[in-house]
């Protein structure tokens, strides 16, 4: 989970706080469906937005994402329905399980970076039950004595300004690809061959799909074969009953063995290996990751 999803659930934990301290203390000045309607519009917008957040951090378990989604729209809309009354509450649950259920799979099913956007629409509508709540809880008999009351948007719209730019500064920040040169012994390989003659083939990792999803190399000739992720979430790569031998990788690889080539990219990283295949064939690969094979992650290695 990356630091802006982070950002986003501290955010929706504090504006949740604040929603249910302001009408605990107008609690006398609110009418019950009034109150429904603050416990409804609350749960809904925090079980949308920490459901597209998790859907996009957990991209492939939807299971996962689905309960920690409606848990905080369920445990958002009960709190502050619960100042209201038993009805009240019922609403702001049922409101938040239909908001983190429904945000869940649309984390799931669009790209990273349109969910990052609906993130910050449905966070800025989360933000709006603050202005909900102190609207219901104004008297209708309240006046503007003077012009001060001009300040109060201002400075609400500077604040809320600078607090959806800092998630947005976290949102845009990019992790390099660190991977660390590979270090040979010599510059020719058994074969007679430099480092410079290896062929490299780079398989791209977005989206929850192999690009490409076909790849061709030749019998025991050396190939560089490196796993570039570019998504939010870590993938791996796992071909089983390959007969190969390894000359060299960037990091050690958890979760290989006998036969079993397994390379391993963390979100915004990159990986690599340089092997030999000892025997033609089309073998599968896959990621192990849970639910990521199921949604496509799927290719083909040819070895002519």
């Amino acid at each position: 989970m990356s630091g802006f999803h982070l950002y986003v659930l501290i955010l929706i934990g504090a504006i949740t706080l604040i929603t249910i301290l302001l009408v605990l203390r107008q609690k006398n000045h609110i009418s019950s469906m009034s109150g429904m309607i603050v416990s409804m519009f609350l749960g809904m917008n925090v079980g949308l937005t920490a459901g597209i957040t998790f859907g996009t951090a957990f991209q492939g378990d939807l299971f996962l994402s689905s309960v920690w989604g409606m848990g905080f729209g369920i445990l958002a809309g009960c709190l502050c329905g619960a100042c209201f009354g038993l009805l009240s509450a019922v609403e702001g649950i049922m409101s938040g399980l239909m908001g983190g259920m429904m945000g869940a799979m649309l984390g799931e099913m669009i790209a990273a970076d349109q969910a990052n956007l609906m993130i910050k629409f449905f966070l800025l509508l989360s933000f709006c039950t603050i202005f909900l709540a102190i609207i219901l809880t104004t008297s209708n008999q309240a006046t503007i004595d003077n012009m001060n009351w001009l300040l109060k948007p201002i400075l609400t719209s500077l604040v809320v300004s600078c607090v959806l730019f800092l998630g947005n500064s976290l949102n845009m920040e990019r992790v390099e690809s660190k991977v660390a040169p590979q270090e040979y012994q010599s510059n020719t390989n058994n074969n007679g061959e430099t480092k410079e003659d290896i062929k490299k083939i780079v398989i791209e990792m977005s989206d929850m799909k192999y690009l490409p999803k076909e790849v061709v190399v030749e019998k025991n000739i050396p190939v560089t074969i490196e796993l570039k992720n570019t998504d939010l979430v870590e993938h791996d790569l796992e071909i089983r009953e390959l007969s190969f031998k390894k000359i060299g990788e960037s990091m050690h690889q958890h979760g290989g063995g006998e036969n079993v080539l397994h390379l391993h990219a963390d979100p915004q990283k990159a990986s690599e290996m340089t092997l030999s295949i000892n025997e033609g064939g089309t073998y599968e690969f896959y990621c192990t990751i849970p639910g990521h094979k199921e949604n496509g992650m799927i290719g083909q290695l040819v070895v002519r």
